[in-house]
């Protein structure tokens, strides 16, 4: 009998100890493998690139029928320049609201990456990217960024052509209607 009892014990210990053990596996954490893109980099990367030319800048700004121009130096620009740059998703923090989805463009040799949020609260609501698919070198950036601020809904489109410039667009609608837009682009003037 006493053997029966310490027989029935072990077996309830083996089978204690496998459980755990399979309850340990199925617990391990997965670490987050993913990648998405550095935008700030290539930004970053851009602008050291236009303050090694020596580059001066045309800023064309249109609101409403109001137009204006002027050259100014890179220091001017970089409060537009930023807004690139806080676009970036690719720290762990971020990337968590987004979906990376990534084809081929046979017809224009290019790979396009796009970002697009789970989450609807966010800011950035879509980021566009079209590289080249021989070289990796991005051609165009596109960013899309909407928020709320009292009564106002403020959309801002991004686009960075490499080595040539970018567009900054904002929209803003009030919810009485009142809407104003403004397009400010700017281009490299190579010395």
């Amino acid at each position: 009998m006493k053997s029966l009892i310490l027989a029935c014990i072990v077996c309830m210990m083996v089978a204690a100890c496998s459980n755990s053990k399979e309850e340990s596996k199925n617990t391990v954490a997965t670490t987050d493998t993913t990648s998405f893109y550095p935008v700030a980099s290539y930004i970053k990367d851009q602008v050291k690139y236009f303050d090694s030319l020596g580059v001066r800048f045309s800023v064309a700004t249109t609101e409403g029928a109001k137009k204006d121009s002027v050259t100014v130096q890179v220091a001017d620009i970089m409060p537009m320049i930023q807004s690139f740059i806080e676009a970036d998703i690719s720290d762990s923090i971020q990337k968590v609201n987004y979906k990376e989805s990534v084809f081929r463009d046979a017809g224009t040799a290019s790979l396009n990456i796009n970002y697009t949020p789970l989450n609807t609260s966010v800011p950035i609501r879509n980021i566009d990217i079209l590289m080249d698919d021989q070289t990796s070198v991005i051609k165009r950036l596109f960013i899309r960024k909407q928020f709320q601020s009292k009564d106002t809904t403020s959309t801002e489109q991004l686009s960075w052509k490499t080595n040539e410039g970018f567009t900054k667009s904002i929209s803003q609608e009030a919810s009485n209607g009142f809407l104003r837009n403004k397009t400010i682009t700017v281009r490299v003037i190579l010395p």
